[in-house]
Order: structure tokens, then C-alpha cells, then sequence
């Protein structure tokens, strides 16, 4: 975690005071949240060390900090680092964990409330309607298939950017059943990109924010930057929420109400437990990935508590919402207090709403 510290001189002795955490990320990024006290945070500085290499054959990366990089992908094909900063999924099924209790690792964490930022490019038309740009958070890290897992350990939720040109959130329990549902409702899918299908050779930002609200509820959160071509702070702009209190949104295939040859069998109850793994990944297509961080955050702690909405303070640089203002508070006060207040919002590569196509 970055802080800024300041020091005071008092009757000779010294003391050290942690000032607010700044509110950009190791890349220059627009954070939402403060992150936790004490925990461990990951980013791909080290794709940009120098050093290209191919991470193949399920390899973990031997030049990760953290020793968290872990790939679970379908087959063998892996990922490329280029040394300059950008990893690109090759093979078939490319499943990036971010798996912070790899037995190996010096330090373990888990990940519950979780602030994920990155930007990705797809390479060529083609691939899965399903893939694109795909991010999941509270995932068991051996849930997915893996050999020695248990697929009723994979409790994730998903946010998509599609290759389709959709998004949604997905909700799985028991892999590899699931159900989606996007701003118009459990069940739906709506368009990102005004009918047209997501965009080739274009960095495009996902900013993914899970928290628990209260004691049974999940929010999500997801943000776009479509406009910086990857330039801090980014300009975000809200996509779209969801809140999962467990009472319509299933996590089983056709959203059904329950689960089979699980310790549990409510399909539809949320998602509360911390999980092992934040997941990037795709399906027959070869996107790009760079400036990735993940952060586990204080949900009570806004970084726009400090936010100047006028404008005048840095931290408010990079955010947009239709109100005009540029603050995170904008956004997060606009859309925060009514699910029913977002409408079904349509981009294209300078950030404009469009209207989709008949």
C-alpha cells in the first residue's frame, strides 16, 4: 500500500504520521477505495522489468514479487510478457489466477472486498461471444477443474466486457454452472457498445469494485474507461451495479434454485465468503493485458470522502458521470442510492452515449 508519510518534530523526539493515502495507484490510476490496513495488494509492475518471457505449461512466474502469478488455463498454451509491461493470453482456454495462497508464497492472503483496476485489448475478431475482457473476484482457486479441486469450491463473481459487445456480472457457485444478469435485470445481458461488438486493437479500462454492503448483501460495481487509451488517471465512467442480498439471482446454470452434490444447495444465496483467487480470462482468443492491480479495500472508507466535488483537488481527476461532474463522489452519489437510477448506457471509443442500434 502506498502512503505518504510526514514527520514531526516534537521536544526533540520524532514522529512518524501516516497522511491520507494517495489516491492514484502504483500506475497513476484513479483509486475509489482506501485499501485495508494491513493487507497485501498485487500489479504487474514486474511484466514491464525487462525481461520478456513465456510463462507456458501451467508455470507460475518466477520474476512475480509475490509469487501469487498462477495459471490455470484449459490447456498448455500460457501467456506471453513482453518485458515492457503487457501479458498476452495465448492457448485455447487462458485462465490468469491471481492466487494469493500459492503454498510457496512468503505471503498469503485472501481477497473478499476487492478493488481491481486494468486495461485490455483485444487482438482480432473472433474468439467466444463469452470472452473478452473477463475479471472474477471471491474464486476458489482450485474450484474451476482444476486437478486436485473441487468444483464446488468455485464461488465467483464475474464482470464482462463480452466479445459480443455485452456485459453483464455472471455468478457461479458450482463450477461450471452459472447465471448472469446486467443493469436491466436478473437474466440480461445489455449492450456496451451501442450494438456493436467490443472493439479490436483499442486499450480499454475495467475497473471492478466487490464489497460486502452489510452482513448479507454484495455489491458490484463496474466502471469503463474507453477514452485514455490507457493514459492516467484514466476517465471512468459507470457501467453499471448490482446488488446480491441471495434472494433472485442464481449462481447454477438456467438459474436455477439449487445446487446438486454440494455441501450447500441454495443457488441463489450470495456470494459473502473471502475467496483465494482473482481470475482473468478468456476463451479461443488472444487479448492483451497491462497496468493490472487488485487491492483489497476498506468498503467503509471512500477515497471521495476526501474528494473536493468542485474539481480543484487531484484526486478528482479521471472520473466522469452525466451529471458533468469530475469527482469520484459524482459517480458513487449519483448512482449509489437507487439500482433503479442506472440506465442502460451504451459507449463507443471516445466515451459518448450512443443509442443502440435497432
Amino acid at each position: 500500500m502506498r502512503k505518504s508519510l510526514g514527520v514531526l518534530l516534537v521536544v526533540g523526539t520524532v514522529a512518524v504520521c501516516a497522511d491520507a493515502e494517495v489516491a492514484t495507484d502504483v500506475f497513476g490510476f484513479q483509486k475509489f477505495f482506501k485499501t485495508k490496513e494491513g493487507s497485501y495488494s498485487w500489479d504487474s509492475r514486474h511484466w514491464a522489468n525487462g525481461n520478456a518471457r513465456s510463462l507456458a505449461n501451467w508455470a507460475g512466474d518466477a520474476q512475480d514479487p509475490t509469487q501469487w502469478t498462477d495459471d490455470r488455463s484449459s490447456d498448455g498454451g500460457g501467456f506471453y510478457v513482453d518485458g515492457q509491461g503487457t501479458m498476452q493470453m495465448l492457448g485455447s482456454g487462458p485462465r490468469f489466477h491471481i492466487n494469493g495462497q500459492q503454498s510457496w508464497a512468503d505471503k498469503k492472503q485472501q481477497f473478499l472486498n476487492v478493488e481491481y483496476t486494468g486495461y485490455f485489448k483485444r487482438d482480432a475478431l473472433g474468439g467466444e461471444n463469452y470472452g473478452g475482457m473477463v475479471v472474477g473476484v471471491r474464486s476458489g482457486a482450485l474450484g474451476h477443474g482444476s486437478t486436485g479441486g473441487n468444483d464446488c469450491d468455485a464461488h465467483t463473481y464475474y464482470a464482462r466486457f463480452r466479445n459480443d459487445g455485452k456485459w453483464d456480472f455472471e455468478k457461479e457457485w458450482r463450477h461450471p454452472g452459472s447465471y448472469y444478469r446486467s443493469g436491466t435485470g436478473v437474466g440480461a445481458q445489455d449492450p456496451l457498445w451501442g450494438g456493436a461488438v467490443l472493439p479490436v486493437d483499442k486499450w480499454i479500462g475495467m475497473k471492478y469494485v466487490v464489497y460486502n454492503k452489510d452482513p448479507s448483501t454484495v455489491r458490484l460495481e463496474v466502471y469503463i474507461d474507453s477514452t485514455s487509451d490507457a493514459t492516467p488517471p484514466g476517465n471512468w465512467e459507470l457501467v453499471g451495479v448490482a446488488e446480491d442480498a441471495g434472494q433472485d439471482w442464481s449462481g447454477a446454470s438456467y438459474g436455477v434454485a439449487t445446487i446438486d452434490g454440494c455441501s450447500y444447495t441454495d443457488a441463489k444465496a450470495a456470494i459473502l465468503q473471502a475467496g483465494d483467487a482473482i481470475i482473468m480470462r478468456s476463451d479461443n482468443d488472444h487479448p492483451y493485458y497491462k497496468y493490472v492491480s487488485v487491492r483489497e479495500i476498506d468498503p467503509t472508507a471512500p477515497l471521495d470522502g476526501e474528494t473536493d466535488v468542485g474539481g480543484s483537488s487531484s484526486s478528482n481527476q479521471g472520473l466522469s458521470s452525466s451529471s458533468g461532474e469530475s469527482a469520484p463522489a459524482a459517480i458513487r452519489r449519483t448512482y449509489r442510492p437507487s439500482l433503479e437510477n442506472v440506465p442502460v448506457r451504451h459507449f463507443d471509443l471516445l466515451g459518448r452515449r450512443v443509442p443502440a442500434k435497432k
